[in-house]
């Protein structure tokens, strides 16, 4: 018998992996998990593969007993410098940051972070990959720490255009819920590059082939099935069960083949027999060898297991009979896991505690991995040292910034604190595994842990530490969305700061108090916090944090209706901090007084402001605060009619790589809704989707509004109106319960108008009863929006000289803004109400100027309405709108020609036939198909041929 016998069946797999090999070698490179219960061969076919592909192999491996943070890929890393004369290429200044995993590679940086140690990871694979094609397998990661399995999504990413296979294996039998590969493996299938390959057990007939090989003769049938049946197929079992059974003689030839000697001769039942079966007749020294091995684990050191078993023969005697296996220089290994798993569940417990209390004390004088020497500490019931190992293997793991290892170890070393000792130790450790779960994004657990530590900082002579940790929770807090626990730990934090005389943090933490109740609309308590900042900014002399507080004061001023004494004194800050050359400050009031202005509508205004604040923050090079900027000036060129200025300006950030998340969602919301505004709703519906699910994730109310009333603009132009009324309730709900308020203003007169279209007069009165909230302020554009509604709803109760009156007073009011779209909605609104009361001649000129102004923003679907509500007047609509609105009314946009091209679309006629028809060049009647289907919106030749027929366009 030979210990690596011919992979036995496996066509499908092996086809598989040939497939990826052969698409890595052409540099389409990939990461595949490779799946399959324990023993199944998921290793072995792996490696006979990757081995034959003739590309160059690394490998790395999750320890079962405890895996130091990036240790597979550490691994990995190193075979590849012990097989390459070249060894591992130079990257240059990264080369310090790899040397955290690395330590051959000399000292590592000190100002190494986790992005610097992933990036030195990504280029030294990049490095080898441009020197050949190669694979990587990285095995038993149901046992790898959490740092591997975040490091493979990304790697993955990296890989695509790379000459490289990673190959993962893993038990998919051992991997429960809240199981981190659980979570590596849902981010692969979000990024769309989860492939997983499954390893299956043998069937029978290759049950049989692999018994061949092992017993070296055929069995019979009878044994053939006996075994299948017994093992399901598991390649390892079949190989410890074949072996134990000739090792113990229990098979002899027969004409059929081997069978069992005896009939009543039982076969093992588990592996773990099987393994138990195949080690009889071992010497005692073997055997206790085996013991120690097995508690050192799947591969140990062959020294220390010698050294605790008394000797090197048992060891050797092992070895010899296939039991264990060399696996490099001074290691060995079980053949795998369920064997070593077998051994050690046959070790009595209190031998089993003292061995591991053997070797736990040897791994710590060797300077071992502190996580490895804590699960033996742990083994032995030595909860102290345990304690010990669990704290500095904790600290390792931040030293590689592998937080979320460091979390758990520190976690784990917690539970073994004794009740009531060490306190203050016990609330610096709990301190370090806050930082450490915040960092790795478990904020529960963060919270959890400085809210202990805030319990055991009551006394006064530890204010500085309570300071601390409240401003730490705040922000915690505000990360998981939790408001007013936020707030009360700024709150908290600034009297604990104030109580230590640290005037600087007190005044920031009463100012970051301040905008949390200025999120939630509690303007005079904000106002108090505004006012003990100041003091406190006074006392420290900190002129940064003084111009700050009189600007967010001059907002909250603004809120509460002092709409000039607001202005002015956030324009006397910004006065001072651009005096003073505070670049940030300046920055920052520059946002504050243009989103003032945008509040009291004044778009004007705000729009120069933001202007000025992209120009200022792209001279003094501060990227964040212009990109928020240009945002808010996208939402300002919307509301004032600017939107082919708007759209250019949202492509802009679309095409920004470096555009933060909160702003590439405002600007795909409001390039969105200019699209549907102007009835492109096709173009306009995936940006608003994606918007919307942005806004969710980054807590913007008014965005979400925002965007759920374009997607019902489109639904309405799509004729799914019971679509668009539920948006719309849902948006009044969502209005509801969010602070910014007034961008809910033009989404809740539409609705007013949509339902009282539809005769809804419940519907309609709650949009105005919503629009009265927003009035109360007394801000203009608010105060049109409510006389809009209810000259909606004067129509609906058939008062239509109320209705007129109540139109004309949002339109006077709408001529104080720059507010086009507005205006040409009421004024379309008006002239249905005048011709209702009988004034035609009226009701003609508020069409047409509705008409007017919808054209120069190209809103199509309202200029469209407000023609169709002239010619229901009997108005000729060329003398009243000219000739060539009259014709786009008609055809919908498309010229005479245009008509044309899509009457013979509509007969099925090819471009080529229709150039001959009309005597065009095919280039041509392209050029017209793609302005036919821009214009009415549609994605192909047959959406546009049905929309010219619901037009009456196309016979």
């Amino acid at each position: 018998m030979t210990q690596q016998q011919p992979l036995i069946g496996r066509g499908r797999e092996r086809s598989e992996l040939e497939r990826v090999i052969a698409r890595a070698r052409d540099g389409r490179g990939e990461l595949v998990m490779l799946a399959g219960e324990a023993g199944v061969g998921k290793t072995r076919l792996a490696h006979d593969v990757l081995r034959a592909s003739g590309l160059v192999s690394l490998r790395g491996g999750a320890s079962q007993s405890a895996t130091p943070p990036y240790a597979p890929i550490a691994a990995a890393l190193r075979s590849y410098a012990s097989v390459q004369p070249d060894g591992l290429p130079d990257i240059g200044p990264l080369t310090a940051h790899l040397a955290l995993l690395l330590p051959e590679l000399g000292p590592p940086s000190q100002q190494a972070d986790r992005a610097g140690l992933v990036e030195a990871i990504r280029h030294v694979l990049a490095a080898l990959a441009r020197r050949h094609p190669m694979t990587i397998l990285l095995d038993d990661l149901q046992w790898a720490d959490s740092a591997t399995l975040e490091l493979l999504p990304p790697l993955a990413a990296w890989i695509e255009g790379e000459p490289v296979l990673v190959v993962a294996a893993y038990r998919n039998d051992e991997i429960p819920r809240g199981h981190p590969l659980r979570r590596m493996r849902l981010d692969l299938r979000r990024a769309g590059r989860s492939r997983e390959i499954v390893v299956e057990p043998l069937t029978e007939e290759e049950t049989g082939a692999l018994a061949r090989e092992i017993l070296g003769e055929g069995p019979s049938r009878a044994l053939t099935a006996a075994l299948h049946d017994r093992t399901q197929g598991v390649p390892f079992f079949i190989e410890e069960m074949g072996a134990a059974l000739a090792a113990a003689g229990r098979l002899r030839k027969s004409p059929a083949g081997l069978e069992l000697v005896g009939v009543d001769v039982p076969l093992p039942d588990t592996v773990r027999d099987a393994v138990l079966l195949r080690a009889e007749g071992l010497s005692p020294a073997a055997r206790r060898a085996l013991e120690v091995a097995a508690v050192a684990g799947l591969q140990f050191d062959v020294d220390t297991v010698c050294q605790v078993a008394g000797g090197e023969e048992g060891l050797e005697e092992a070895g010899e009979r296939g039991l264990i296996l060399e696996a490099g220089p001074g290691l060995a290994a079980f053949r795998h896991a369920l064997a070593r798993e077998a051994h050690y569940g046959q070790i009595p417990w209190s031998r089993r505690r003292a061995l591991h209390r053997q070797i736990a004390a040897h791994l710590e004088d060797r300077a071992a991995p502190p996580g490895e020497v804590a699960e033996h500490w742990l083994a032995a019931r030595d909860f102290e040292r345990a304690r010990r190992a669990l704290l500095a293997s904790g600290e390792d793991s931040c030293r590689l910034h592998a937080y979320r290892d460091a979390a758990r170890a520190t976690r784990r070393a917690l539970d073994l604190w004794p009740e009531g000792e060490d306190e203050p130790v016990r609330l610096h450790v709990l301190d370090r595994l806050a930082h450490c779960a915040e960092l790795c994004g478990e904020l529960a657990e963060a919270a959890r842990a400085w809210e202990e530590v805030a319990e055991g900082c009551g006394s006064s002579e530890k204010s500085e530490q309570l300071a601390e940790v409240q401003r730490r929770l705040a922000a915690v807090y505000a990360l998981q969305g939790m408001g007013e626990r936020a707030l009360a730990a700024h709150q908290a934090a600034a009297e604990a700061f104030e109580s230590c005389e640290r005037p600087v943090e007190a005044a920031q933490e009463h100012l970051a108090a301040a905008e949390g109740l200025h999120k939630v609309g509690r303007v005079e308590a904000a106002l108090e916090m505004v006012a003990a900042g100041l003091l406190a900014a006074a006392r420290a002399g900190r002129v940064d944090l003084e111009v700050r507080a009189t600007g967010l004061e001059g907002q909250l001023l603004a809120n509460r209706g002092e709409i000039a004494a607001g202005l002015d004194a956030i324009r006397k800050a910004l006065g001072r901090a651009l005096e003073q050359g505070l670049t940030e400050p300046a920055a920052d009031l520059y946002y504050r007084l243009a989103d003032t202005l945008d509040l009291v509508s004044d778009y004007g205004g705000a729009r120069d402001v933001y202007r000025e604040a992209v120009t200022f923050c792209r001279e003094r090079g501060l990227p964040v605060m212009e990109q928020v900027c240009l945002g808010c000036l996208a939402v300002v060129l919307r509301q004032s009619g600017e939107w082919d200025e708007a759209a250019a300006l949202c492509r802009d950030v679309l095409e920004d790589a470096e555009a933060i998340p909160p702003v590439q969602a405002i600007a795909g919301g409001m390039l969105g809704s200019i699209l549907a505004l102007r009835g492109e709703g096709a173009r306009a519906r995936g940006l608003l989707l994606k918007a919307n699910a942005g806004a969710r994730r980054n807590h913007l109310s008014s965005l979400e509004v925002d965007t759920a009333w374009s997607l019902a603009v489109i639904d309405e132009l799509e004729g799914a109106d019971e679509s668009a009324a539920e948006r719309s309730r849902r948006f009044r709900e969502c209005w509801a319960e969010g602070i910014d308020r007034h961008y809910a203003i033009l989404p809740m007169r539409w609705s007013a108008t949509f339902f009282a279209i539809r005769r809804d007069s419940r519907e309609a009165s709650a949009c105005a009863s919503a629009l009265a909230d927003m009035a109360v302020g007394g801000a203009v554009e608010a105060l049109a929006g409510l006389a809009h509604a209810l000259g909606e709803c004067a129509l609906l109760e058939g008062d239509a000289a109320q209705a007129v009156l109540h139109f004309d007073q949002s339109l006077l009011l709408l001529r104080r803004l720059e507010a086009p779209f507005q205006q040409a909605q009421t004024l379309l609104r008006a002239g249905v109400a005048l011709a209702a009361a009988g004034e035609r001649q009226s009701a003609v000129e508020r069409l047409i100027e509705a008409h007017r102004l919808a054209r120069k923003l190209r809103a199509r679907p309202l200029a469209a309405q407000s023609a169709r509500e002239l010619a229901g007047l009997g108005e000729s609509l060329e003398r009243r709108v000219g000739r060539r609105a009259a014709g786009t009314f008609r055809n919908a946009g498309l010229s005479a020609r245009e008509v044309e091209v899509l009457r013979l679309i509509g007969l099925g006629h090819t471009n080529r036939e229709i150039a001959r028809s009309l005597i065009l060049s095919p280039r041509t009647v392209e050029m017209h198909v793609a302005h036919i289907l821009a214009k009415l919106d549609c994605d192909t030749r047959t959406q546009a041929a049905l929309r010219g027929h619901e037009l009456g366009l196309v016979p």
